[in-house]
């Protein structure tokens, strides 16, 4: 007979006994003799121990006072015990073998001859004895086994319903996720939905950014196609954004908030902000659009948090928003407007100009131009003279350049201290700064000073790095590099690490090719030094910009970024072996106490070793969040003592030392200052 455990109202295993107990009457509709059948079904139902001693006792009967053999039909007694514990459970099948056995055994001593083995009553209890065991073995077995199973049935019911209740919990969080993708940034949602959100006053960036003319553009034109034209231009500027970590707050008709450093806290949140911006006006340039974009950036403390009762958004509020918003407003089109908080931030990486209050357009401003650029002919012809910096110093003040007319008088009166015509200038300089080099923004109380964003610094390109002719032997390389920029430049910018790819690279091209290799390799190091630090996007940004020394675990934590890096590449589809030996490689030291797999002199692949030399001078001549850039000379000498302790390829670093032109004399001067 088939039994299967069942559940009761609260799901819980109950034993076929107590279902049957419980089993509701039937309805009778089909005649008598179907009213009769379910009476005696629900009857055996009730009364299911009452039917299981019956069943015993017309064993007993049949076995002691029908059947010959007695002795052989005992084994007849095992469906009984097994039903027994199979249905009513290990116990009370224990106590049913036991009745059977005791109940066979006073059988067997009333009458011996209907049980006679070998021919003595010793013999026959031995036999009976022995057979008990085995029986009550049997039920203690077969009862243990059904617990188990209906424990183990349980167990998975019981799982399946969590799995059940799981799963729609997670079917429910997609959606709501879902949802909350569609209008909140991901990176909002996530911390949202796991209660990791809070309102807090931190220093971030603001943007701000719209488009000219759209209000015209849009009267003039029908909706869809004015909504088609503007989710153009939000399906450019968006990707750009998300790639420096930008939190899009809003969107107010054809313009755009954004929030840098807020809900995650990058420390180079200023550089993200103006980065992003840049691209998005090469971008904008670039798809032909019927506006032009400007944008207004602005650095400092404001209140960030979900803000709303009951429709909530993450947002930010204070004084630093409402002077982005108005640097935006006052903005030229194609243009990039930035406060003086947020140049400090940058002023290492970017190209930026002070604005001042009259643009050059005035023919004045022309003639003073060509006036200062006659000066400067001068200054560098003759060498410094009061009267010359003075005269500068008046172009500038022509010019509403207040600040640099001050540092010209200041130079003056140094070499000229009693000049009161000089003084004069000088403090009339000081008066009118403000005047002719801060704005008055709506809303605000104090003048402040606007700069304007031009470009990125190239480090490549600056003669104070690299020699002129050698940038100028090899602009044609610059040009041949064809890898993700964007993504490179988004990843520098989690540590200020700006141009560190370009000049990584380039000076790697040049020192391939002054070892003669062939171009293969040379583009396989060129293309690897400006890839081979894209891993660092899986350190910390908080550990990369970390101005005091780093523990032994965060070392060792950071030196995992070189196998990251190889990942990343795999990922974006570079399957050049010899390209991805570079990258994972350029971390070992020519002694063997390199990472990440320690090896040493030859067994490390060329490429390596010269992306190697050509990132340790970028490093040392570039800012860092923990100082400022190092001298060229006091890099090389840094360099050519590291070689000595077992550092760099001595070959690869001599011929550094030969494309930068310096010589062991200058060396020892250096050495002489320290």
């Amino acid at each position: 007979m088939s039994v299967d455990p069942a559940q009761n109202e609260d799901g819980a295993i109950i034993s076929r006994k107590e279902t049957f107990r419980d089993a509701p009457d039937f309805e009778v509709t089909e005649g008598f003799s179907a009213t009769l059948a379910l009476r005696f079904r629900n009857f055996m139902i009730r009364h299911l121990e009452m039917v299981f001693v019956l069943l015993i006792a017309i064993l007993v009967c049949a076995v002691f006072f029908i059947l010959p053999y007695r002795f052989a039909f005992l084994n007849l007694f095992y469906l009984p015990v097994l039903l027994a514990a199979y249905i009513l459970g290990k116990r009370k099948a224990f106590y049913a073998s036991l009745n059977i056995i005791v109940l066979v055994a006073v059988t067997a001593v009333i009458r011996p001859e209907w049980f006679a083995v070998g021919g003595n009553m010793t013999s026959t209890l031995i036999m009976i004895v022995i057979w008990g065991g085995f029986l009550v073995l049997t039920s203690v077995g077969i009862g243990s086994l059904q617990e188990k199973l209906a424990k183990g049935f349980e167990e998975t019911r019981r799982l399946y319903e969590e799995l059940k209740i799981s799963r729609v919990a997670e079917e429910m969080k997609e959606k709501v996720e879902r949802t909350l993708y569609t209008t909140m940034d991901p990176v909002v949602a996530k911390l949202a939905t796991e209660g990791k959100l809070r309102i807090e006053k931190r220093e971030i960036s603001i943007m701000f950014c719209d488009l000219t003319d759209f209000t015209a553009y849009s009267d003039q034109n029908p909706p869809d196609i004015v909504l088609d034209e503007l989710n153009r231009f939000i399906g450019h500027v968006e990707p750009i954004i998300e790639l420096f970590r930008g939190h899009i707050d809003k969107y107010m008709g054809d313009g755009v908030m954004v929030e840098f450093g807020a809900p995650i806290d990058y420390a180079q949140h200023a550089l993200m902000a103006v980065l992003a911006a840049l691209k998005m006006q090469e971008r904008m340039k670039d798809i032909g659009l019927p506006w032009k974009l400007r944008i207004g950036i602005a650095t400092g403390y404001t209140i960030v948090g979900m803000m709303g009762v009951h429709r909530q958004a993450y947002s930010a509020i204070g004084d630093r928003v409402n002077v982005a918003k108005r640097l935006e407003e006052i903005c030229e089109p194609e243009r990039i407007y930035v406060d003086e908080f947020t140049f400090k931030f940058v002023e290492p990486f970017v190209n930026v100009i002070k604005l001042r209050n009259m643009g050059y357009s005035r023919q004045t401003d022309k003639a003073l131009l060509e006036e200062l650029r006659v000066l400067e002919h001068n200054l560098a012809e003759e060498g410094e003279s009061s009267g010359l910096l003075y005269q500068m110093g008046k172009t500038h003040f022509g010019l509403h350049d207040a600040s640099a007319a001050i540092t010209c008088f200041e130079r003056a009166l140094a070499l000229d201290p009693d000049s009161t015509e000089i003084r004069l200038a000088y403090a009339d300089a000081n008066l009118k700064r403000d005047e002719f080099e801060k704005f008055q923004l709506k809303g605000k109380l104090h003048k402040i000073a606007v700069y304007e964003v031009r470009s990125i610094m190239s480090r490549w390109h600056d003669s104070s790095v690299i020699p002129k002719a050698i940038a100028k032997q090899y602009r044609h390389v610059e040009d041949a590099i064809k890898v993700p920029q964007d993504l490179v430049l988004a990843v520098e910018s989690l540590d200020g690490s700006i141009g560190r790819g370009l000049l990584v690279a380039m000076l790697s091209y040049v020192l391939a090719d002054r070892l003669n290799l062939n171009e293969d390799l040379k583009m396989n190091i060129l293309e690897a030094g400006f890839l081979q630090d894209i891993g660092k996007e899986a350190i910390p940004h908080h550990i990369l910009n970390r101005q005091a020394s780093l523990t032994e675990h965060e070392i060792r934590f950071v030196e995992k970024y070189v196998l990251e890096s190889v990942a990343s590449l795999k990922r974006l589809g570079y399957v050049n072996d010899w390209f991805l030996e570079i990258v994972k490689h350029h971390h070992e030291l020519w002694n063997g106490n390199g990472y990440p797999d320690g090896l040493k002199g030859e067994e490390i692949p060329i490429g390596a070793r010269i992306t190697a030399v050509a990132e340790a001078y970028s490093a040392m001549t570039s800012w860092r969040p923990y100082r400022g850039p190092w001298d060229v000379r006091l890099a090389l000498n840094e360099i050519k003592k590291n070689t000595e302790k077992g550092y760099y390829d001595p070959q690869v670093v001599d011929i550094l030392f030969e494309i930068l032109k310096f010589d062991s004399m200058s060396q020892q001067t250096t050495q002489a200052s320290l």
